[in-house]
């Protein structure tokens, strides 16, 4: 018979939270901070933690407790932390951690990445050590709400989603939590879709500014579902991260550009399409292969092609994405990064970067005429690109106003409901063959 394993020896005494904070004391921390955010239009965010122990079995056999393994991981996050950010435990598996007075939401991704970096070796204590898989939910005020329970939710679905998808972090979105009941159970239904084809793609020209010219088209995903009726394409995205679909989305879109692109050739209209890459693809090794068969099959050539790459998506693994990046630059396909100025980006990354093309954020260009600071930036980004040898697209451009002024400043090309809103494909055709030659 089995002899009993021995009870495991009593854990060697740990100091407290290395933040000096408790659940609560965290929590009135939280209170006080979000009420100086509000009152100073500042900004914060707030990080959940999970902490998942990879050796589980390793740690039933010996070892300290969960919470004492806990302590030991806020002391090392404590280390990697401003003075002015907190971190305390929230139960045996989670921390939460507040980043008060932050200049832009990028840096709460910064500092997740740090985190989950200060985490990678294993946790020593008297009995061995604690191989710990960790993942961040991040939510920021304001993007993501401005009450303390607000945050905190929307930090912990983001966490959550990030635990399901074994990603190391997930900023939240605030379709996420969408709780509508015509929205309830879309998930099996958009596999179904992709599969039997029902996403349809709309397409929006982008300008030549100086010439007034159409000169290519972003291709943009919809679903008209059978009882919900239209679903906005925010949404879609959010089912198809939450559910592990999004490459499969992806892939569905790029044949689906590719596809339609073939069929105008036929007709003699040749637009260049923009497709966008979700985040996780930039980091995956087979993507520059697939692009390729996708382009064979279609008889396209890299040049008809742009895939438009959110600049967050080469903060996480710059060295990955940057290898991928090349690859696909082989291929001749442009590459542009979207919604520059809402991630952080460093110019030494940036000129590196084979990019073609930067796509400015649209909110900035929707303010730019009214807000001293957001002119700055989209004139810096229009003349950095061209420093770097990039042409600039404009996004979200609405009124002449804005057109002119952004022409004025040097732009190359605009985006935006003012020369045409998305449209289905034979519509934009039928436009494309009206305005391509004007």
């Amino acid at each position: 018979m089995t002899a009993p394993l021995p009870p495991p020896a009593a854990p060697a005494a740990v100091p407290g939270d290395a933040s000096g904070e408790t659940r609560e004391e965290l929590l009135r921390h939280l209170d006080r901070e979000t009420a100086i955010a509000r009152a100073t239009d500042g900004r914060l965010a707030v990080l959940i933690i999970e902490l998942r122990r990879v050796d589980r079995l390793q740690a039933l056999l010996r070892g300290p407790s969960p919470s004492t393994t806990m302590q030991l991981v806020v002391g090392r996050l404590r280390k990697v932390l401003r003075p002015e950010d907190r971190v305390a435990s929230i139960s045996d598996e989670q921390a939460c951690v507040i980043l008060p007075r932050l200049a832009h939401p990028s840096q709460a991704v910064l500092a997740a990445v740090k985190l989950l970096r200060a985490l990678d070796r294993p946790i020593a204590h008297e009995g061995g050590t604690a191989v710990m898989r960790p993942c961040v939910g991040i939510a920021t005020l304001p993007e993501h709400g401005f009450d303390p329970a607000q945050l905190l939710m929307a930090a912990d679905i983001s966490r959550h989603i990030a635990a399901t998808r074994e990603e190391g972090y997930h900023v939240y979105q605030g379709f996420e939590a969408v709780e509508d009941e015509v929205y309830r159970g879309l998930d099996l239904d958009l596999e179904r879709a992709i599969r039997a084809n029902e996403l349809e793609l709309w397409y929006q020209p982008q300008i030549d500014l100086s010439s007034g010219r159409a000169v290519a088209a972003e291709a943009l995903v919809r679903w008209r579902h059978r009882k919900a009726g239209d679903i906005p394409a925010t949404t879609i995205v959010g089912i198809a991260e939450r559910t592990g679909l999004m490459s499969a989305l992806n892939f569905y879109i790029l044949n689906a550009a590719l596809r339609q692109a073939s069929e105008w050739r036929s007709r003699g209209v040749a637009p260049r399409l923009a497709v966008n890459l979700s985040v996780g693809m930039l980091t995956d090794r087979e993507l520059p292969s697939v692009i390729d068969q996708a382009l064979k099959t279609w008889s396209g050539a890299g040049a008809d092609l742009v895939l438009e790459i959110a600049e967050s998506s080469m903060i996480a693994d710059a060295e990955r994405s940057d290898a991928v990046l090349t690859r696909l630059k082989a291929l001749g396909v442009g590459l542009a990064l979207d919604d520059f100025g809402s991630g952080f980006t460093s110019l030494s990354h940036l000129r590196r970067l084979p990019i073609d093309q930067i796509k400015i954020d649209r909110p900035y260009v929707a303010r730019f005429l009214d807000e001293p600071g957001d002119r700055a930036l989209v004139r810096s980004a229009i003349d950095l690109g061209h420093h770097f040898g990039m042409r600039v697209v404009a996004e979200g451009v609405e009124t002449v106003e804005v057109r002119e002024a952004l022409a004025a400043l040097g732009c190359d090309f605009m985006q935006g409901n003012l020369a045409c809103a998305p449209v289905p494909a034979r519509a934009f055709r039928e436009w494309w063959e009206r305005n391509a030659l004007a």
